[in-house]
């Protein structure tokens, strides 16, 4: 095992005592092998010096891995005991690093007063302290760098210091050494985690605030998993039925409650409804039950001031675009040539929501405006951006039982064609983005 130590000359007056970052390396590549902690990184501040001090261990065999995680815990057990409030600093730790520690301690059978060592500590964890801010999940530790203004030497991506200690360590490569970037950038790693919590009180994080549009993204992959449950075969399966109705009427309740803050364009008086408690042990049931237990944890006002947390984008201007489909295609029109927007171009039936209307009941006028046809309003796929920006469509799936009243409005429609999967594309001219959006909402197979 070899051990390396750095120190940087920085003043960092916001770091406690007893507070010590770290990060772990790996290699993951194996085959019908368990992946291999062969770095880890820790950095602590010594305020009496004045410096960060850098400790990095690494391993280039997969023999030596007991003897590197003995090695931090006991560099941990010596930190815990000359502090009263110890704390491991890391990003994404206890999602990642603390279990695959704390697995090794388990299968290693190391003595009590180590294997306990981690339960002595306060894990802080950069990324779920900014989840706790921001209640937005969509953050690497290269993006709180910069958030932070924080620049990094190393350009190596993590994928690829995967893979060379993986090299490294494989059979092949016995005896080789692990290559000097590799060391400096997992430095540059535990070292700016350090920075990050210094500064953490000095940043503003309110522009990274969830924003309702994403939240209506959440509550709308909830909804479409539901109604995707209740039209499956476990709806007529003996073990799984009695859940999927109760699930049944909780998408009704969902909707109803959803449509009402569309209208309000606001989820400043939105209550989640209770996930109804059901039996079943299916993956499906598995998944809604994981998604529910996300959208629960996100909080819309602040628990003190009940103020409303969500970043506000719903009050934009919206529209809505209808999705319908028969025999496996897809409707598609081309918009008149003297509209005043996209006109000439192929896309789907749609246009702007009227005050006080929801996204379905729009898709459905729209259609029946446009087309002369009457439909009932389905999922909400999702949300995207009109060419010009300035508008939020929603592509809502609307089923059509007559398709023999279809009459194009000539002032709005120009023509409309049945497309097929893999047709999209051939239209001409398309309105930008339109593909990117049937693959993101029907798949790639509809571009």
């Amino acid at each position: 095992m070899d051990v390396r130590e750095v120190i940087v000359n920085e003043t960092l007056p916001q770091i406690p005592a007893g507070m010590v970052a770290f990060d772990l390396e790996m290699a993951n590549s194996f085959a019908n092998a368990p992946p291999v902690i062969c770095m880890i990184g820790m950095e602590r501040y010594d305020s009496e010096a004045g410096h960060c001090v850098s400790t990095i261990a690494s391993i280039t065999s997969r023999r030596e891995e007991p003897e590197l995680i003995e090695w931090f815990v006991r560099e941990l057990s010596g930190l815990a005991d000359r502090h009263t409030h110890p704390r491991l600093l890391s990003f994404s730790g206890l999602e990642n690093d603390v279990p695959w520690l704390e697995q090794r301690l388990q299968r290693f059978d190391l003595p009590p007063e180590q294997s306990g060592t981690l339960e002595r500590f306060e894990h802080v964890d950069l990324k779920a302290e900014f989840y706790r801010r921001t209640h937005s999940d969509h953050m690497s530790l290269k993006n709180l760098e910069r958030i932070f203004g924080i620049g990094r030497e190393s350009s190596i991506q993590s994928r690829k210091v995967s893979f060379i200690l993986t090299d490294v360590m494989s059979s092949r490569r016995r005896g080789s050494s692990i290559p000097e970037k590799i060391f400096r950038y997992l430095h540059e790693d535990v070292h700016h985690l350090l920075l990050i919590y210094n500064r953490w009180e000095q940043v503003s994080l309110d522009e990274f605030r969830l924003t309702d549009e994403e939240y209506l993204n959440f509550l709308n992959s909830l909804k479409n998993a539901l109604h995707k449950l209740v039209q499956s075969p476990l709806a007529r399966r003996s073990d799984t039925q009695r859940a999927v109705k109760n699930l049944g009427g909780y998408l009704k309740a969902l909707s109803g409650a959803l449509d009402k803050a569309l209208v309000d364009q606001t989820f400043a008086e939105f209550e989640l409804p209770p996930l109804p408690e059901f039996d079943g042990r299916h993956r499906d049931l598995g998944r809604i039950k994981k998604k529910h237990a996300r959208l629960s944890g996100i909080s819309l006002r602040d628990a003190e001031t009940g103020a409303y947390q969500l970043r506000s984008r719903l009050r934009k201007p919206k529209g809505a675009l209808a999705v319908v489909r028969h025999q496996g295609r897809l409707l598609m029109i081309r918009r008149a040539d003297g509209l005043k927007r996209a006109a000439g171009y192929w896309g789907l039936p749609g246009g702007s929501l009227e005050e006080g209307e929801s996204p379905s009941i729009g898709a459905v006028r729209e259609l029946w405006e446009e087309l002369n046809l009457y439909g009932t309003a389905g999922r909400i796929l999702g949300t995207s951006t009109s060419v010009g920006g300035e508008y939020t469509l929603y592509w809502v799936e609307v089923e059509v039982d007559d398709l023999s009243t279809l009459n194009a409005e000539q002032s709005e429609v120009a023509e409309v064609r049945w497309m097929a999967q893999g047709e999209i594309a051939s239209l001409d001219p398309l309105i930008p983005g339109a593909l990117e959006g049937f693959h993101r909402f029907l798949g790639p197979e509809w571009q």
